[in-house]
């Protein structure tokens, strides 16, 4: 036996995420019922990276016009001076979409700030920036969440979620006894507890939990420092084992248990009638009736992947549970073996899931071989070179193309190429050629296409047309790590570009990421829960969908790149809203692979050999009122110096930029409310310190700050955490503290904002629960200016009211210049950074005239 390296093959690097920017936003609110609220569409018609780009990357914006000869472009600061400008060239039809585009490069501009970008005769872009930092310093943490949020078998605690009303009693804890449907297996009944949710709905997949946690175990063998342990938010965090194989092992505690005494794994387990959406009792979905699918052979092969791949990574963690697991994966391998074309039975299961049908099984064979033949050489097993013997023999052997949980081949090679082994030099140097001529094939597709996209645009677009996008994107990671050739990290960061807003939908498929993102995708928890509480960012949309979904709201009949549901759509819009475990995995493989290599295309890092992170700050509070609590802290130590630090309240982070210096004041605040907060501290390679001890600290009653005075209370969060972008995004509620019915039509409202300038201000209605035909508003100049405000914004209702104890539900408001130039929010009166609402004495109220709530400004 050879001797084995404890590192896996081609690890680039062992650095953590870089600073964080500016432009990473906030998510938007909802309403208090359904429908959920909407989502944005970027109104330009040049259309770029809603979050920005690298100084050293490729900067190309899509510029949407009919015009067939070239355009002159400049890209302009936020004072108005043109820092480039050039000419378009001209794409002509995209085959995608049927627009007829331009494509503006701007790559040779590497000074970082923010900029727009304004087409002569067409318009301008939203303000983007170019970094010298990784763009998407916590799109990787956020996008696993997901999974936390998805567990099923155990309560899900709000402690670990980025929206504490999210939280809920375990969902199906009853999977430990589910019986086969009619019988299949006789009177056994399968414990499968403990799973993700595979999707908008709660059942569970072998096939597909299989390619998602193989992703996951993907990015932690090829960087087993990414998420160590306390570095996500889960109840394990603390127990010594990296986060993410935490997070792994239980969403896969399941699939052992598909498999009855005897014959091949169940196919799948769901309900026999689909959950309601929204859902909104865990009660009612746990007394749905369960059962255990006819079962199928590539869903046996998944089961012995899996578990051969987390017994391999959880070995030198957990060796008892490492070695149950290998057990486990020898045992589904023997029995799809005896059995090797048993395929599902589509029509012959309850109507309550999905089929995942699949009749092709010798690339789920060579998937499970190559684990079970990497795990068996690890553990210098007997078994080792029948797998290996199965791995050369397959006819998939070296093979690497596209890869979803219906082809799964390429998983098999790319693990090849991630764990060392003793395969032949020449057949490793073959799959490193084949995969560079995968990538390089995704490369020359988004240069093809008038979109930055990965995906030819004379095909339909499928299901999950996103998740195709960003499983290319791993091939592209995968292809630079083993090549060094920028060709492949440039093409993967113009890929993020279309998730981020380049696109022919006009916004960011990620959801809280760009100006213009997605905020209702389906999923019938999030969804139900959504009204009144923040979306969760990092979740990844499913995309375009032409092949057809069956549902009523995602379009037929139009451009492949634009078969997208609207806004608000999400119960019908499985076809193309969904979010789903295989989309997010790679989500958050993609993400934090870009963060690592950030500094290869400008994105800092100027110490690439140094991985030691500063040391933890110490916190203390050193003011608080009732609706603020200022921060300070001693300053880290570091190496090669401390660049920043982040705030985070209740585990989320609460600055949109790195903080310069030790203090900072969080605003927007609850009286009488207890907050929770910790500190990390990031130095110039992009390490990031453990977090500070938190510090518990409670907001006083009221004190100088005036409570409702009358029958109405103003409550507020902030939808747009960059406080000098060109957009203030109040969102209020009115609520009627009294006991009696409230006429909308007596209250007015006032918030005051500075104008930062003499350009005229306007205020717009993006959307309300009570409709925005029934408000009004008014920006109101201040004849003196006071502390904080020089006009304000008036708001005052046509018609309505509102019972009792009861609230209008979200008024999402947006204001801006006519100029479009940049406001300073962080000095406005009414101004908070609180994103949950929470009451705000400095947005006063009136009833008929006479003030009732809060404090004007003076």
């Amino acid at each position: 036996m050879p001797t084995r390296s404890t590192q896996p093959r081609h690890r680039r690097r062992a650095g953590a995420s870089a600073a964080l920017l500016a432009a990473v936003l906030a998510v938007g609110g909802a309403g208090l019922t359904a429908p959920a609220a909407v989502a944005d569409t970027d109104p330009s018609p040049v259309r770029v990276n809603q979050i920005g780009y690298l100084t050293g990357a490729d900067k190309v914006a899509t510029v949407v016009t009919a015009g067939t000869t070239p355009r002159t472009w400049q890209l302009l600061t936020p004072s108005g001076t043109v820092a480039a400008s050039g000419t378009t060239t001209v794409h002509g039809s995209d085959r995608a979409s049927g627009d007829h585009l331009h494509h503006a490069d701007f790559s040779s501009v590497t000074t970082a700030g923010t900029y727009t970008l304004s087409v002569d005769g067409v318009g301008r872009s939203v303000p983007f920036t170019i970094s010298g930092s990784a763009l998407y310093p916590d799109l990787g943490r956020e996008a696993l969440q997901y999974f936390y949020f998805h567990r099923m078998g155990t309560a899900v605690e709000g402690q670990y979620l980025q929206n504490p009303a999210h939280a809920h009693a375990a969902l199906h804890p009853g999977d430990s006894s589910i019986p086969c449907y009619n019988n299949w297996c006789g009177s056994q009944r399968l414990n499968v507890k403990d799973s993700w949710a595979d999707a908008g709905d709660f059942g569970i997949y072998p096939v597909n939990h299989a390619i998602s946690a193989w992703t996951l175990l993907n990015l932690y063998e090829r960087y087993p420092d990414a998420y160590p342990d306390g570095s996500l938010r889960i109840p394990e965090n603390g127990n010594n084992r990296p986060d993410i194989l935490d997070e792994v092992e239980f969403g896969s505690r399941f699939m052992s248990g598909m498999l009855p005494s005897t014959g091949l794994a169940s196919h799948k387990v769901h309900n026999h009638v689909w959950s309601a959406f929204p859902l909104t009792s865990v009660d009612q979905e746990n007394g749905l009736a369960r059962s255990a699918m006819p079962p199928s052979t590539n869903a046996t092969y998944a089961v012995a992947r899996t578990n051969a791949q987390l017994a391999r990574t959880l070995a030198p963690y957990d060796a008892t549970r490492a070695a149950q697991l290998w057990a486990s994966a020898e045992d589904a391998w023997t029995r799809a073996e005896a059995q090797p074309n048993v395929d599902y039975p589509n029509g012959t299961d309850a109507e309550g899931g999905g089929d995942y049908g699949d009749t092709g099984n010798s690339d789920d064979r060579y998937a499970a071989a190559a684990e079970l033949y990497l795990t068996g050489l690890d553990r210098a097993d007997s078994t080792t070179s029948s797998y290996r013997s199965a791995v050369t023999t397959s006819p998939h052997y070296r093979e690497v193309g596209h890869f979803d949980w219906l082809e799964v081949a390429a998983t098999g090679t790319l693990s090849l190429l991630s764990v060392d082994n003793d395969l032949p030099a020449a057949d490793i140097a073959a799959m490193e050629a084949n995969l560079r001529a995968e990538a390089d094939a995704i490369a020359s597709t988004i240069d093809a296409e008038g979109y930055p996209v990965p995906l030819p645009g004379d095909e339909p677009y499928p299901w999950g047309s996103n998740s195709s996008v960003v499983n290319r994107m791993l091939v592209l990671g995968v292809a630079y790590d083993t090549s060094d050739d920028d060709t492949y990290l440039r093409a993967m960061n113009r890929a993020m570009d279309y998730l981020m807003g380049n696109n022919a939908m006009r916004l960011s498929y990620v959801t809280g990421y760009g100006e213009y993102y997605e905020t209702d995708t389906h999923d019938r928890w999030a969804w139900g829960k959504y009204p009144g509480t923040p979306y969760p960012r990092g979740w990844l949309s499913g995309g375009p969908n032409s092949d057809g979904g069956g549902d009523s709201a995602t379009p037929l009949g139009r451009p492949a790149a634009k078969s997208y549901a609207p806004m608000n759509t999400a119960p019908d819009a499985w076809g193309s809203k969904e979010n789903t475990i295989n989309w997010n995995a790679p989500l958050a493989w993609t993400a934090t692979f870009l963060n690592r290599t950030a500094p290869d295309l400008g994105g800092g890092n100027p110490n690439p050999g140094d991985t030691q992170p500063p040391t933890a700050p110490t916190l203390a509070a050193t003011g608080v009122t009732a609706t603020s609590v200022t921060l300070s802290w001693s300053g880290a130590t570091d190496n090669v110096g401390v660049t920043g630090y982040d705030v985070y309240r209740d585990g989320v982070r609460v600055n949109s930029t790195p903080v310069v210096g030790t203090t900072f004041t969080d605003s927007g605040l609850s009286a009488s409310t207890a907050y929770s907060y910790t500190v990390r501290a990031r130095d110039a390679a992009g390490n990031v310190s453990s977090a500070s001890p938190a510090l518990r600290v409670t907001t006083e009653a009221g004190g100088g700050n005036p409570g409702p005075t009358g029958n109405v209370k103003v409550q507020y969060r902030n939808a747009d955490s960059s406080a000098t972008d060109n957009a203030i995004r109040p969102h209020l509620r009115i609520a009627n503290t009294g006991t009696s019915a409230l006429n909308l039509s007596t209250v007015t409202a006032r918030y005051y904002f500075t104008r930062d300038g003499a350009s005229s201000v306007n205020v717009f209605c993006d959307w309300a629960q009570i409709g925005c035909s029934n408000i009004r508003t008014n920006v109101v100049n201040l004849s003196t200016p006071v502390n904080g405000a020089d006009a304000y914004v008036e708001i005052s209702f046509t018609s309505g009211s509102v019972a009792a104890g009861q609230n209008t539900g979200d008024i999402q408001l947006r204001i801006n210049k006519s100029d479009w130039s940049a406001f300073n929010e962080a000095n406005d009166y009414s101004y908070g950074t609180g994103t949950s609402f929470a009451d705000a004495p400095k947005i006063p109220a009136y009833t008929s005239g006479t003030l009732a709530w809060g404090t004007p400004a003076a």
